[in-house]
């Protein structure tokens, strides 16, 4: 795959396989693929994790740039979970084509089909024999189910030709500034699975099933945030698999969650006195990402600090900083010491 100037367009990112996703100028990018299959003289379409309402537009406009039939062609979905930004739009393919197939987990589809979906041709990955699929064009198929990242039944799709792993919400992250990852999209990784993981536990036994595949793959592609190749695919996954995520933080902060709130409303109270209440307001706004991504740390009516979710040393740091930023150099000097001290 070459560089791509435009995210607006369909960008294939391995022969036969397109990017036609949405959201990529956003703080929680939603990544749809397309894989189109031609072989032993027959053709057929996979769309993986279609993606939410809102995105309909997008993926109509792109798929139909790679198909000449638009998304009324698709003849089989794969959907990872049943969250509304994967399975939004499949009311609407279903209506255009009711010979869609979709596969996905028993207990995916049992939560998807109340979308008005209950008579869709519906193949289980369950029932899938040693959880590989060969379709009429020879292209082969591996399912690996990854329970509890984040949902029971989630489950990752192998594309055995392309050696493209589509991991879902595992993976993934917010705050991706381009389609590759670099480095630089760690962070995003790291709080995006804080926050919506269970646990260490279901990540380690994802990993270890990422790392038994024969052969291994060249990408992963989750469903948010950038695709992770070459070297990247270890070191994400080495880091990853020490991470603590959900309960491993809220069972190791639940005891010094109210002293971290409460120490961090008297800092908001000196630094408004500092710095000025309408600044002060203003970079809170700022801090509170778009709507389909939670806030990290939640305000009350009053302008205090009610909650903060994932690593709150981490929320609290982030915050910090933003204020340090906007502020003056003698500003600094006042608040420093202050900030230290909370973060001790």
């Amino acid at each position: 795959m070459g560089s791509h100037s435009s995210l607006d367009e369909a960008i294939e990112i391995s022969a036969g396989i397109y990017w036609v996703g949405a959201g990529t100028k956003t703080f929680l990018s939603r990544n749809s693929f397309l894989r189109v299959y031609e072989g032993n003289k027959t053709t057929g379409t996979l769309l993986i994790d279609p993606g939410p309402t809102s995105d309909f537009v997008s993926l109509s406009h792109k798929v139909s740039s790679i198909l000449p039939g638009g998304l009324a062609s698709i003849n089989l979905a794969f959907i990872n979970h049943q969250d509304p930004d994967v399975v939004g739009v499949l009311p609407k393919l279903y209506a255009m084509n009711r010979k869609l197939n979709i596969i996905a987990t028993e207990d995916t589809w049992r939560l998807v089909s109340l979308n008005g979906l209950a008579s869709v041709r519906f193949r289980s990955i369950d029932q899938v024999q040693e959880q590989r699929l060969v379709l009429p064009t020879g292209h082969r198929l591996q399912f690996i189910p990854t329970p509890y990242c984040h949902f029971r039944g989630a489950s990752m799709i192998y594309d055995l030709e392309s050696r493209i792993l589509f991991t879902g919400d595992f993976l993934g992250g917010v705050e991706a500034s381009g389609l590759i990852a670099t480095q630089e999209n760690w962070a995003g990784i790291k709080a995006f699975h804080q926050l919506y993981m269970p646990s260490n536990e279901a990540i380690k036994l994802a990993v270890k099933k990422i790392r038994a595949l024969e052969p291994a793959p060249l990408t992963l592609a989750p469903q948010h945030g950038g695709l992770i190749r070459g070297d990247l695919i270890e070191l994400v996954l080495e880091r990853i698999s020490e991470l603590p995520v959900g309960l491993d933080i809220v069972t190791s902060f639940n005891d010094r969650l109210p002293a971290l709130i409460t120490g961090l409303n008297d800092v908001l109270v000196a630094v408004k006195e500092t710095m000025g209440e309408y600044k002060v307001d203003r970079i809170l706004r700022d801090f509170k990402p778009e709507g389909e991504y939670p806030s990290l740390i939640t305000l009350g009516r009053d302008g205090l600090v009610k909650d903060i979710k994932g690593d709150p040393f981490e929320a609290i740091n982030a915050l910090l900083n933003s204020f340090m930023d906007s502020a003056t150099e003698k500003q600094q000097k006042l608040l420093r010491p202050m900030f230290n001290l909370l973060m001790l």
